[in-house]
């Protein structure tokens, strides 16, 4: 088992020095990340929606929209970057 100055060398390290299986161990541990974000994003356009129903576009509608384009733009970006990695080394 990994302690946690091991598990903190691991990701101040670039992607491009991880072995194949730190690469792939970290892809696995960004699961619950991913589930996270999508579900921050569906509750933002959820409010979206249910504001833009009940009182008609205004700020209350556009504030849940911003705010979900920057949580997809900046919270998935460390599992893109593992994908792509992974991609660049034929590994699944």
């Amino acid at each position: 088992m990994k302690t946690d100055m091991e598990t903190n060398e691991t990701n101040a390290r670039p992607l491009g020095e991880l072995s194949d299986a730190e690469l792939l161990e970290k892809k696995k541990r960004s699961l619950p990340n991913k589930i996270i974000n999508a579900c921050i994003i569906g509750f933002c356009f959820g409010v979206a929606v249910y504001s833009a129903v009940k009182n008609g576009l205004g700020l209350s509608t556009i504030v849940p929209l911003v705010l979900a384009l920057l949580a997809y733009k900046y919270l998935g970006k460390d599992e893109r970057m593992v994908d792509e990695e992974l991609k660049a080394r034929n590994l699944k």
